[in-house]
């Protein structure tokens, strides 16, 4: 045999090995790790609600998570605001059990997926809207669409819609990325090189770790992911720009002091987001990093105690509490 032919089998059946073991990983995870919550139709498609502390009054508490993640990144966050507020952390289409959905992937067709799938499931405004990273893009178009419903918001490091522009890239370097690391995945390969997964899931529950970790590093998510980013710059930026702002509905902004690349500019941009509301705080949680937000215990509960602010702003009528 032609030792080139050789090496070329011996490449060929590696790579088969590779797919068939992803693909075995994800069915075995599928079964391991049943949807918590519950599956909505929106048209087709099913999105993936998870309600608690329905027995409470509103404003309805929605939770939007980062470009990878979904809601078990709310391990620590939801349990806690159960307490005295209903509350959804979802997923949206394409990440943890939400099926896909149609293309283009804007933050403006994530947020009427939401609307519809809350409308389905019978679950009425008003809303306070939580967002962490791209979570936070995701929640402002929800905003800018149906403003009428939205009575506060929390934006957990919320990516700004102008970053990649001032970091002089366009947001399809990142979705074309995304999609060649989707095809990667299909390699295995992220079960091995995890470090940026970890980074999400590192400090939550076992449960809520095991899932993210299960899910965000799929083909699928990766995918789905590269779809949001290709559409950025084009779609989900005029519209977020474009809109109103909050007016005086109460706000909390919250930031990180650890930035390992474009500090600068990334603590910058955070402290524009105030100006959107005349009822806002910027509060810097000390220590805390752009995904510890969520999965650290410590900066969690700031994450909830600013969301508990904001509900109890709302319910009262009264200004946002120091």
């Amino acid at each position: 045999m032609n030792p080139l032919v050789g090496l070329l089998a011996v490449i060929l059946g590696l790579v088969v090995a590779a797919v068939v073991y992803e693909a075995l990983a994800e069915r075995r995870e599928r079964r391991r790790f049943p949807p918590p919550g519950r599956l909505v139709d929106v048209g087709g498609y099913r999105l993936h609600l998870v309600v608690t502390g329905e027995e409470h009054p509103g404003p309805t508490v929605i939770a939007d998570s980062g470009m990878v993640s979904f809601s078990s990144n709310w391990a620590w966050v939801q349990p806690e605001l159960a307490r005295t507020a209903r509350v959804i952390a979802y997923d949206r289409a394409g990440l943890g059990w939400s099926d896909p959905g149609p293309k283009p992937r804007d933050a403006g067709q994530s947020a009427r997926e939401l609307h519809a799938a809350l409308q389905q499931a019978s679950i009425q405004g008003p809303y306070v809207l939580a967002g962490h990273s791209y979570g936070g893009l995701a929640v402002r178009a929800f905003a800018a669409l149906y403003p009428e419903e939205v009575a506060g918001m929390v934006l957990v490091d919320g990516s700004h819609p102008d970053q990649w522009a001032r970091f002089g890239v366009s947001s399809r370097v990142l979705g074309f990325g995304n999609k060649v690391s989707s095809v990667v995945a299909w390699l295995g390969l992220f079960r091995v090189f995890d470090k940026e997964y970890k980074l999400l899931a590192d400090g939550l529950p076992a449960r809520a770790h095991a899932e993210l970790m299960a899910f965000g590093r799929t083909p699928r998510a990766l995918s789905t992911a590269g779809e949001a980013a290709l559409a950025w710059d084009d779609r989900t930026r005029p519209l977020v720009n474009d809109a109103s702002g909050l007016g005086d509905r109460p706000l909390i902004v919250l930031s990180v002091t650890e930035q390992p690349r474009m500090g600068d500019k990334l603590t910058a941009m955070q402290a524009e987001l105030p100006a959107l509301s005349s009822q806002s705080r910027h509060i810097t949680v000390q220590g805390a990093y752009h995904e510890g937000l969520l999965a650290q215990p410590d900066s969690a509960r700031v994450v909830t105690e600013s969301i508990l602010r904001v509900v109890e702003a709302v319910r009262s009528g009264q200004p946002l509490a120091p």
